[in-house]
């Protein structure tokens, strides 16, 4: 069955009977003007010559034209095929520290940097995570959304490979990463939320307290992972594991403590196998257009009116020849 997507548009249908009468009340009344004595003999001939000249048969012609051009733009659709989709049921934000420290070089031989090491497992947790949204926050002294939630595993990969330590100052506002990306998760429409907050320090700057952001995410049922990085020595004299411990518990996450690029990888395969993919199946009934019908009968109409004209007055200018 035809329907019409923007059946509004059929509202301007009497658009052309409004704007003739708003023009005909900016004309002047020609009654004081000057005749000539022979005005009705020129009249009658510019009735004769034109062959623009407008009949009843030619207003009709102007209104199935407006009408056509109304159809047309309402969108005209009749029911093509179900097509399923798929809908991701998992939304998952990857809050990573890119403080100055992350640019130590404690992770093994196989990362150059803490940073590097992250990026490595990280890319590799993306790439089995095809059918989540993910989005990318970093963090330090400051906090910045850096990858909006995404399906496409290519371009957070590609955003990934771009991150650099240092860039957004040498602190770790811990609380301020943890609020924004609860912030960000508000609109988010999918059955389980989660965050994966790595770090290497402790909380020393921004505006908002871990605990105050932790209790946020208690309300709001976001499920925390939590990664501390760096080596044995550094993770016992400048990481907060007691909190990064209390975050995971408390909102139905894992703690992990890593020291080096396989450990890395371990954490984010217990995430992975924590978080098994899953998926809803929806059902669209897709439309096929057929505003190209109307606007066809529109130009051929057209095109047969032009032709008309023009062959009426070649014969009239033979005819005055």
């Amino acid at each position: 069955m035809i329907h019409f997507a923007w059946p509004f548009v059929f509202l301007c249908f009497p658009l052309p009977v409004l704007i003739d009468r708003w023009a005909r009340q900016g004309v002047r009344d020609n009654s004081a003007a000057i005749k000539v004595p022979f005005f009705s003999e020129i009249k009658a001939i510019s009735k004769k010559k034109s062959v623009f000249s407008t009949t009843k048969k030619n207003s009709w012609l102007l209104w199935w034209l407006w009408l056509l051009l109304l159809v047309a733009a309402a969108r005209p659709q009749i029911p093509d095929k179900i097509q399923n989709y798929t809908m991701p049921v998992r939304d998952i934000i990857l809050v990573l520290d890119i403080s100055r420290s992350m640019l130590h070089q404690d992770m093994g031989e196989s990362a150059k940097t803490r940073l590097d090491a992250v990026k490595q497992a990280a890319s590799s947790f993306i790439a089995n995570r095809k059918n989540d949204r993910i989005g990318i926050i970093l963090f330090a002294e400051q906090t910045n959304l850096y990858m909006p939630l995404s399906v496409d595993t290519s371009a957070l990969q590609t955003m990934l490979s771009g991150v650099q330590a240092g860039l957004l100052g040498s602190l770790t506002a811990v609380g301020d990463a943890l609020g924004l990306s609860l912030k960000y998760l508000e609109k988010s429409q999918a059955k389980h939320k989660i965050v994966i907050l790595l770090t290497d320090g402790v909380n020393n700057a921004g505006n908002i307290a871990p605990q105050d952001a932790l209790n946020e995410a208690m309300q709001k049922g976001v499920t925390i992972y939590t990664i501390g990085v760096g080596s044995a020595e550094h993770q016992y004299a400048a990481i907060d594991s007691a909190f990064l411990k209390s975050v995971a518990a408390k909102t139905n996450g894992l703690f992990f403590m890593a020291n080096d690029r396989q450990s890395l990888l371990r954490a984010y395969e217990r995430i992975s196998q924590n978080e098994p993919l899953s998926e809803a199946s929806v059902y669209l009934i897709r439309q096929k257009e057929l505003y190209f019908w109307p606007l066809l009968v529109f130009a051929l109409i057209v095109s047969s009116v032009v032709f008309k004209r023009v062959m009426q007055r070649i014969a009239f200018r033979r005819e005055d020849g």
